[in-house]
């Protein structure tokens, strides 16, 4: 029997293979990918209908020494498997990216450019690739890492998944897998600092959709469901949801560490069957954290309820409401969901990118316009009269709701 009539006869005997019956939106999850259950899947189109790569120019542009500007790409020779990453369809497959950090009144200049976050996603008739990344601290070197993930992991899935023809959820987490390892030897060879990096496919399974996916750090990943009216993590199996989080720490990384390894702490790998109309979204921590109840001012945790945050507008003198760690965690989902569906149900991938961005941009503003007016009011001030003003700033931000970061989203329609 040829190649081909063999595996025309395996897609259709897999339609008789028994199934693990998932239940749908049930997370199943371990640091062990093959402990995870095994689905049979549909064979992967290779049909390109969505495809962009972001902030910038995105994966495009990995060399060593980053210069300030966007480079001119050239859409005649194909990178990380694909000739134009600025293709995106704002009803199934697209990202965006912002800074929520303060802007200098003086100069006009960003604080913490450039953005250090990066997201990919390659969008096929039946399948999706989707990726984010989030350069640990500030600088080119933290890009350069964010983006060397990105490339590597892509162009690493854009070949395996295709030229091999996979039949099971374990053969597309084995990809994953091999992608992790691509983007952690690009990172180390060009030179990159750390890395955050997400990786999520969606794949059909004899007329159902299921997504596998991986994390390393604390770019995390959602499913949000029109029809049960609820957002769903599927990177949650990478923490303690009953233990506080320090926010601070990824847990996690890619890039150059003691040595040529990754910090694959918290390396973990998820499955979850989800319902056509779905949207699976990836975001950066500028994005996540801003919805915690004990960054947004909605809440504070019962192990430090001294440190709630309040507006400095605010007339409220009602305690604020004290949460456990999980309770923080069922929150957040809830207040996403409250974000995205309050404009109405009928949208597409770019409205939900531009609710949640337009949610934490609101946010922080407060924080933006209390930094910029100290920065104008305090010109000039030297040494000790500098540090005194930095010092009673942080003070003063830190108890007012939102944190300042790089904001990423990328997001695919389940059609």
């Amino acid at each position: 029997m040829s190649n081909e009539r063999g595996f025309l006869w395996q897609k259709f005997a897999s339609l008789f293979l028994p199934s693990n019956r998932l239940q749908r939106y049930q997370l199943y999850t371990s640091e062990d990918y093959l402990q995870l259950p095994v689905e049979v899947i549909s064979a992967l189109s290779q049909n390109t209908i969505a495809c962009e790569s972001g902030p910038d120019v995105g994966l495009v542009d990995i060399a060593r020494h980053q210069k300030k500007g966007i480079l001119k790409v050239n859409n005649s020779i194909k990178v990380a498997g694909q000739y134009d990453w600025q293709k995106p369809n704002e009803d199934i497959a697209c990202g965006s990216s912002t800074s929520l950090y303060d802007r200098d009144p003086f100069t006009g200049e960003i604080n913490g450019e450039p953005i250090a976050d990066c997201f990919g996603i390659c969008a096929q008739k039946n399948n999706a690739i989707i990726m984010i990344a989030d350069g640990v601290n500030w600088g080119y070197k933290a890009r350069l890492a964010a983006r060397c993930a990105i490339h590597g992991a892509m162009d690493c899935l854009n070949r395996q998944l295709f030229e091999k023809r996979l039949s099971t959820t374990k053969d597309v987490f084995q990809q994953i897998h091999a992608a992790i390892e691509a983007a952690q030897q690009l990172i180390y060879k060009s030179e990159g600092s750390l890395t955050t990096l997400t990786i999520s496919i969606v794949c059909p399974s004899n007329r159902r959709w299921l997504v596998c996916s991986a994390i390393v750090g604390d770019s995390n990943a959602y499913v949000y469901s029109q029809r049960r009216k609820a957002v769903f993590e599927l990177t949650q199996g990478s923490r303690d949801l009953n233990n506080e989080r320090d926010m601070r720490s990824p847990g996690g990384a890619l890039g150059t560490t003691m040595d040529e390894k990754a910090d694959l702490a918290n390396l973990t790998y998820s499955l979850m069957e989800v319902e056509p109309g779905d949207f699976v979204f990836l975001t950066t921590d500028g994005i996540s954290d801003n919805f915690d109840p004990c960054v947004s001012g909605n809440g504070a945790s019962v192990k430090t309820p001294l440190l709630a945050r309040k507006s400095s507008q605010s007339i409220s003198t009602s305690p604020p409401v004290l949460m456990t760690a999980y309770e923080r965690h069922l929150f957040s989902l809830n207040h996403m969901y409250l974000s995205i569906a309050n404009k109405g149900e009928d949208m597409n991938a770019r409205d939900l990118c531009n609710r949640l961005l337009q949610y934490v941009i609101q946010l922080t503003n407060e924080q933006r316009q209390i930094i910029e007016q100290g920065i104008r009011e305090n010109e000039g001030i030297q040494n000790s009269a500098r540090l005194k003003f930095e010092l009673e700033m942080r003070n003063k931000i830190g108890k007012i709701p939102g944190k300042l970061d790089h904001a990423t989203i990328v997001a695919y329609h389940v059609r």
